[in-house]
């Protein structure tokens, strides 16, 4: 833009000129504002949508001229209008004559030859010959490549360091559309993606070109390049939206025709699935992976909203770069509030698709500045009258209605190349696989087979797996494919019968019968599975609710009272991890984990930590230890009411239980009735508070010998005070304990004196001091070292007793 044509713009007084040029086979021009001395144009219509990338165009022309002697239409030939320079017959409207639309923003209110700018260029796809006018409507010349079909597929990009994205569009271009028709391909920055070899399919040559665009997160869009004209332009919108080029206040538009914001498409946590082909198993296959891309603000303001972007294992996306490069521009376009405002302008020629605009409030329906991105340009111009109606949205992105075609669809894309491997079959495919041997394993099963020996040659092999015996493969059905004679599978629920087939395809994607069905089983981890280091002992397992392998539902844990989902579900409020349970108001509902092993006798303890978490309300929820018979017949409980008063404080509470004879299983259980607001509940421990311990280790029996004249006070039997012959013994708490009492030697020591040594697993981490009871009637100090040596004081009675009953400290290191 000049700075002649800003400040017309900026002044807003301007007067706006419309014409029509149409291109003859010839290349010569007709302006069709000035053809044989009249302006024939009634009016034009051009729009273009960030959705989609081809501008359409409608204009209106007058169909004859004064007394009829001249017409347009191109049926009639002997019109002066329809013969060519050289007098033959070349009708000027015709379908497939390219044409533009100009326009100029004059202050003075005529129009200068030099300052016309073109807003389209085209094609005529249909013209209409009525009554009084002629319309023709065409699209632009990116719309032109949409009728060159590629009709021979071919190879593109390499095996070793790839192909430039833009080289290779710039082939498939250069293959299959005649040269010089169009504008050329500009990339005014590198987008730095070289592509493998692959084989493009059969289809436009504009889907081709966009397939390849849309799966860095760019578009292909026709754009005016100043000093050059016209050029496809291969760009990634500014995501960062940058500063707004225009705005417009009150004073340009009348009013807020629309101002809307939508929750539909909105999307803050996107997955991409794809095949990585640096990381290969051990036949060499790629694996499938997944990276993903998260806006945690928006997840805060709307909830967690979850898209997958399923590429399948032909497509171009074939690294973890490129992957989390598509997830992250997914992130960008979808993550935002989608307010709309829709405004309509007197004609605004320079704006384009992704153009940031500031909107200055109306304080009626806005009441506050704001900047948003152009998403629909609709110019008009007719009976003298121009106008812009204008569509703003968001940020600069690519299409929302091609990000939501990719949502939740598996292996789907505009490329061929990238289709579902379920297509229409046409021609025969290979022979049925055979020999199928099925491993189950964890969550799974390992599923090897023997290719066809005879038949078409095959390419690749779907698997497919169902529940339901005699199923017919389907994309539904679709586990699998690639170029593998073994599939491994590891996200089936174990102890289900699955079947499955196995069928090959060709190269050209024509499918074959499919194999014998087998059945199998995945079964369920056992110890031997696990690392060296992972520990079994925690229970009940999956205390946290972190792991759920099936619709959200935690692993290990099962409703007894209530539906899950409906009356109970999980929530990212949690007291430890990043899960917990949430119990809906108004609703009975009570989960139980799995049965453990038990042995009579012994007592447990079950901890959970509740919060509600709203201010209102009150909650009476209900924490109980149920114990089993080996048939599975609940023996006994042992139960806990618990009253959750607070809002927003986590608070813990226990019950203890004995198992009852003939108990073989213990289950935790918790949840509340219906008369109760919503309740959280995490971190469930069931704990056996009955641990073994040591026996009693006593001095001069056990290796631990006495010293320096210190006893036994009497020597076996001691029937009447046996319970008081000296020892030590290390509780469940990991304290030291000493018991029973010593003989103090005649003559007695006068100073702290060793009358035994403890073992190193028993002695303090410092020296601890005690006071400790005589047979007289008197109290002695005592210590023991860190070394482990236990000393009598001065002022023990000669051949009386010191108790050492007092003794007890924590053994080991400080904590």
């Amino acid at each position: 833009m000049t700075d002649q044509e800003r400040a017309t713009l900026l002044a807003g007084n301007y007067g706006t000129h419309l014409r029509v040029v149409v291109i003859r086979p010839d290349n010569s021009e007709v302006d069709l504002s000035t053809l044989l001395g009249r302006d024939w144009v009634m009016g034009a219509q051009w729009s273009e949508t960030q959705d989609a990338t081809v501008c359409v165009a409608t204009v209106s022309v007058r169909r004859s001229g004064p007394g009829g002697i001249v017409s347009l239409s191109p049926m009639v030939d002997a019109s002066v209008a329809n013969r060519g320079p050289t007098g033959l017959l070349v009708p000027l409207l015709k379908e497939g004559r390219r044409f533009r639309i100009e326009v100029q923003t004059t202050s003075s209110g005529r129009a200068r030859p030099d300052a016309w700018r073109q807003v389209f260029y085209g094609r005529i796809d249909e013209v209409d010959a009525g009554p009084e006018e002629l319309s023709f409507n065409g699209r632009d010349y990116a719309g032109v490549f949409q009728d060159f079909f590629i009709e021979q597929e071919r190879d593109y990009g390499n095996d070793t360091v790839g192909v430039a994205v833009q080289d290779v569009m710039t082939q498939i271009i250069g293959d299959n559309v005649p040269t010089g028709t169009g504008p050329g391909l500009y990339v005014p920055v590198d987008p730095m993606w070289q592509l493998g070899r692959y084989t493009q399919q059969r289809e436009p040559v504009w889907d081709a070109v966009r397939a390849l665009a849309e799966q860095l997160g760019w578009e292909v869009r026709l754009r005016w390049r100043e000093g050059h004209g016209w050029a496809l332009y291969l760009q990634s919108p500014e995501r960062l939206g940058g500063e707004a080029v225009w705005t417009f206040g009150p004073e340009d538009y009348e009013s807020l025709r629309q101002a809307k914001r939508a929750l539909r498409d909105i999307r803050n946590v996107v997955d991409v699935l794809y095949t990585d082909i640096n990381d290969r198993d051990a036949l060499g296959n790629a694996k499938r992976k997944t990276v993903t891309s998260i806006n945690p603000s928006s997840i805060a303001e709307y909830g967690r909203r979850y898209m997958q972007v399923a590429e399948a294992s032909a497509s171009n996306i074939n690294t973890e770069a490129e992957a989390q490069r598509l997830a992250d521009a997914a992130i960008a376009d979808l993550s935002d509030s989608s307010l709309t405002l829709e405004l309509e302008l007197p004609y605004f020629w320079p704006l384009e698709i992704n153009d940031m605009v500031r909107v200055e409030p109306d304080g009626v329906t806005l009441g506050a500045p704001v900047e948003l991105a152009v998403v629909n340009l609709d110019h008009t111009c007719s009976g003298g009258i121009a106008k812009t109606k204008l569509q703003l949205r968001g940020r600069p992105a690519t299409s929302v209605l091609e990000w939501r075609a990719r949502d939740a669809a598996p292996l789907t894309a505009h490329n061929a190349a990238l289709k579902s491997i379920d297509v229409t079959t046409k021609l025969k495919g290979p022979d049925a696989p055979s020999d199928l041997q099925p491993t189950p394993t964890v969550n799974g099963f390992a599923l090897a087979f023997k290719p066809p020996s005879s038949g078409p040659e095959w390419d690749t092999f779907e698997l497919h797996v169902s529940t339901s015996p005699g199923f017919t493969p389907s994309a539904s059905t679709l586990k699998a494919a690639a170029s593998t004679t073994r599939f491994e599978v590891a996200d089936l629920v174990p102890g289900t019968t699955y079947y499955a087939v196995v069928r090959g395809r060709d190269a050209h994607g024509n499918v074959g019968p499919a194999s014998e069905q087998v059945e199998m089983a995945p079964r369920y981890a056992t110890p031997a599975d696990f690392a060296p280091h992972v520990s079994l002992a925690a229970l009940p397992p999956n205390a946290d609710f972190e792991s759920a392998a099936k619709s959200g539902q935690p692993d290990t844990w099962t409703p007894i009272v209530g539906e899950w989902g409906v009356d109970v579900t999980t929530d990212n409020a949690a007291y430890s991890g990043s899960r917990a349970l949430r119990f809906i108001a108004g609703r009975s509902a009570q989960v139980r984990s799995q049965p453990i092993t038990v042995r009579g006798g012994d007592v447990y303890s079950a901890e959970v930590w509740a919060m509600r978490p709203t201010l209102d309300g009150a909650n009476l929820a209900s924490l109980v230890v149920r114990f089993y018979s080996a048939p599975g017949v609940e023996l006994s409980t042992a139960s806990r009411t618990v009253t959750v008063a607070a809002a927003s404080v986590w608070e813990r509470f226990y019950v203890v239980g004995t198992v009852p004879a003939g108990a073989r299983f213990v289950a935790v259980s918790f949840g509340q009735g219906s008369g109760n607001t919503d309740l959280l509940v995490d971190s469930v421990r069931l704990e056996n508070v009955l641990s073994l311990q040591p026996p009693v280790s006593y001095i001069s029996v056990d290796g631990i010998p006495f010293q320096n004249g210190f006893g036994q006070f009497e020597s076996p039997p001691y029937s009447a005070i046996e319970n008081e012959w000296p020892g030590f013994y290390m509780s469940s708490s990991m304290d030291t304990v000493c018991v029973g009492v010593v003989r103090v030697p005649n003559p007695a020591p006068a100073t702290l004196t060793t009358a035994f040594v403890l073992p190193p697993t028993h002695c303090p981490a410092k020296t601890r001091w005690f006071s400790c009871p005589t047979s007289a009637n008197t109290v002695v100090r005592a210590r023991v070292t860190k070394a482990g040596a236990v000393e009598i004081g001065a002022g023990a009675p000669p051949n009386g007793w010191v108790s050492l009953e007092a003794v007890r400290f924590r053994a080991g290191p400080l904590r």
